[in-house]
């Protein structure tokens, strides 16, 4: 079953199960998707903002991209564990797992990239939205903003046998970027 084939409720007790997916890499797309949600809706219900209609769209299409981004991290994450734990001890085994952890950092950079978005369009709902919808944005940037952190936390995990990649270091510059942008956008709701 995909992760967006059940209910709210079964995928909570799928994350639970004593399986390794989905693991935190879907998760943390899927609390994006929501977050990206979340502003589509602020959006929509601030009929006097003038942009309301653009940024709802915007938010509509990371949520659409992020969801595809879960399915695929999870897919390959279970992929690489399979790969790994059937890899015979050779040069083999090796290049299969540096393979694997390379295609496992690439997902999770994706997902940290698209949080980001969703964090700099929860500023500006936040910013621009009617009451309620402006709170609204302020706690998607917020969630937005953990699954950056936790994303680049997946990608240098998954590189920690390859020093020196920069992969680490643009996840890690998208996630301080998405804490920044969730700091203004609960300042701009502060301030109005």
């Amino acid at each position: 079953m995909g992760l967006y084939d059940c209910d709210v409720r079964a995928l909570l007790d799928e994350i639970a199960a004593p399986s390794p997916g989905p693991g935190a890499g879907a998760v943390s797309a899927v609390v994006t998707a929501m977050a990206a949600g979340l502003i589509a809706s602020a959006a929509r219900r601030s009929p006097a903002w003038a942009e309301a209609r653009g940024v709802a769209a915007q938010a509509q299409s990371l949520r659409a991209r992020v969801e595809r981004l879960a399915e695929a991290n999870q897919d390959a994450y279970l992929e690489a564990l399979a790969l790994i734990e059937s890899a015979v001890d050779t040069g083999g085994r090796d290049a299969a797992i540096g393979k694997a952890l390379d295609t496992a950092a690439e997902l999770p950079l994706a997902i940290a990239e698209c949080a980001y978005d969703v964090s700099l369009l929860g500023v500006e709902a936040a910013t621009n939205a009617a009451p309620g919808g402006a709170e609204d944005a302020a706690a998607a940037a917020m969630l937005a903003e953990a699954a950056a952190r936790a994303a680049a936390s997946l990608v240098a995990a998954n590189l920690i046998s390859m020093p020196g990649d920069n992969r680490v270091a643009q996840a890690e510059q998208l996630a301080a970027a998405a804490t920044d942008a969730a700091r203004r956008a609960v300042a701009a709701t502060a301030q109005r």
